[in-house]
């Protein structure tokens, strides 16, 4: 069910997410389901709490909360890769990376050429595979034999002072 006066309010919370007016977004996706839920609706449409949900953690610091807001959202519209990409920016944000990426991989499954996703996976940038297969990636010997045949990271400028 479509509520105009909600879809507006949504609508305007998109544009001041996109401008950096975190607080005023959230205000706004809040409103947007606090009306569909005034007038009928069973529940709120799903890009309404998945937003809700970004704004909450991102703008609020309420990663957890908006963490849940955004995982139903996935579950009741697992085809829509926005809300995927969501969800794997709000588990970035609560630096849950290895969940993040399953998100992320999860919307380009429904949608190839996401870019936003792809944009995300680039910026997490990509890890190579333990040196040691049959061994986790945090076993001790993993972490020890990757240090050693890490390429050198290059100095920062600015090093010691004698």
């Amino acid at each position: 069910m479509l509520v105009h006066a909600a879809e507006t309010r949504f609508q305007r919370g998109l544009l001041a997410l996109q401008d950096g007016r975190g607080l005023e977004a959230l205000a706004l996706f809040e409103a947007s389901i606090e009306l569909e839920r005034r007038l009928g609706a069973r529940t709120p449409q799903v890009r309404y709490l998945s937003y809700y949900g970004l704004a909450l953690a991102r703008d609020a610091g309420q990663l957890r909360e908006g963490a849940e807001f955004c995982r139903q959202a996935v579950a009741l519209e697992f085809f829509n890769a926005d809300l995927c990409w969501n969800y794997g920016r709000v588990l970035l944000l609560a630096d849950r990376r290895k969940e993040a990426y399953a998100a992320f991989v999860k919307g380009l499954s429904v949608q190839k050429n996401h870019r936003e996703i792809i944009k995300e996976l680039s910026r997490m940038g990509w890890r190579k595979r333990p040196l040691l297969g049959f061994l986790s990636r945090s076993h001790p010997i993993n972490a020890a034999l990757g240090k050693l045949f890490r390429p050198a990271q290059p100095a920062l400028s600015g090093g010691r002072r004698s």
